[in-house]
């Protein structure tokens, strides 16, 4: 299942592989995986492509690992926000002040995960945005923005830990994030995520991705937020639609 002749290193295509199987419900939340070796043996690699394919899927949030018993596709939650509200007016709004450190940001060919989530081809451009968020000081979300760069041609020109993103892509490309679909869940804090966010070890932290959409339905955004773990990400906001309050998202 795996072609060794290919340019695509081996750990991406197991990556991908268990991916596919996932998104097409072959592999159900909570269902337990083979084993490592049993992996190996399947498909003829070594060991350290399959722990590595299984580390960056675990960093998704998509399976877990649980001492003694194995490694499991993880349950999440989904849910589907609208409108879209900008982090940064809304914690000026509640008297506080946003702020933003970039940690890093390049123009990098889009891996199969990120072609799904953004519709585009797979190795076309995409930017990306890193950025640890602060509310009076206090960092509060370490986020990953992964945008179209034919959408956005220059944006990273823009000084984006004084300017809010939203903004910068409202007024200079005409780009109004209108829809997103949401999961998270609450999992370790890599040591990393730990030192940003300045929490002990070990920490639990809320991660949240979103895939944000324009009005005509196309991928403008796939975003992957770290949180504290009392951090206030989304609230209630009314009126009431179909019986049912609606959710307001604070996207960065």
């Amino acid at each position: 299942m795996l072609d060794k002749d290919s340019p695509i290193p081996l750990y991406i295509q197991f990556k991908e592989y268990l991916l596919d199987r996932i998104e097409q419900g072959e592999l159900e939340p909570g269902q337990r995986l083979p084993s490592e070796r049993e992996f190996c043996d399947r498909f003829d690699v070594s060991r350290i492509t399959i722990r590595q394919a299984l580390g960056e899927l675990a960093r998704d949030g998509l399976i877990c690992s649980v001492p003694g018993k194995g490694t499991f596709v993880t349950r999440k939650q989904e849910a589907k926000f609208h409108p879209l509200t900008s982090f940064s007016e809304q914690m000026r709004a509640q008297g506080q002040t946003p702020s933003s450190q970039v940690l890093n940001q390049a123009l990098i060919a889009a891996s199969h995960r990120l072609a799904r989530e953004l519709q585009i081809p797979p190795r076309a451009e995409v930017v990306l945005i890193e950025r640890l968020r602060f509310a009076d000081g206090e960092p509060c979300v370490l986020q990953t923005v992964y945008l179209p760069a034919e959408l956005c041609p220059g944006i990273l020109e823009y000084d984006l830990a004084e300017e809010s993103l939203y903004q910068a892509l409202r007024d200079a490309y005409g780009l109004v994030p209108v829809e997103a679909d949401n999961s998270f869940e609450a999992r370790l804090a890599e040591r990393r995520e730990e030192e940003y966010l300045q929490l002990p070890h070990p920490s639990a932290v809320l991660v949240m991705r979103q895939t944000s959409y324009l009005e005509d339905g196309r991928p403008v955004e796939y975003t992957r937020s770290i949180y504290l773990p009392n951090q206030r990400f989304y609230c209630l906001h009314g009126p009431l639609v179909s019986g049912k309050e609606e959710l307001v998202l604070y996207s960065i």
